[in-house]
């Protein structure tokens, strides 16, 4: 269990690493093969722009890059992010703690 909690832990710090990368700077700049070859948007276009956007406070721009992103995952994220870290503060098991079984 206490595993669990590094492993959580180094993914948050690598989380917020990725979001400082994301907002001040503009080196991922990926095209989508999807997009390329078949001339259509495939779900997970826009993701990195969508995660810039929102990491700008930006929600507009968020929701015009990758509507999915913005109000399915990050929603999700933000929500079991603070169950965790809520849990980890109490020390009590967190929402995935419970449903895994640990």
């Amino acid at each position: 269990m206490k595993t669990l909690r590094y492993v959580r832990i180094i993914f948050y710090i690598l989380a917020f690493i990725s979001m400082l990368i994301l907002k001040y700077t503009n080196i991922i700049q990926w095209t989508c093969f999807i997009n390329e070859n078949f001339g259509v948007n495939c779900p997970m276009c826009g993701v990195t722009r969508a995660l810039r956007a929102i990491v700008n406070f930006n929600i507009p721009l968020a929701l015009e890059r990758n509507a999915y992103v913005t109000l399915v995952l990050f929603p999700i994220f933000m929500i079991l992010f603070i169950d965790d870290v809520i849990s980890m503060v109490l020390k009590k098991k967190s929402f995935v703690e419970i449903i895994l079984g640990e």
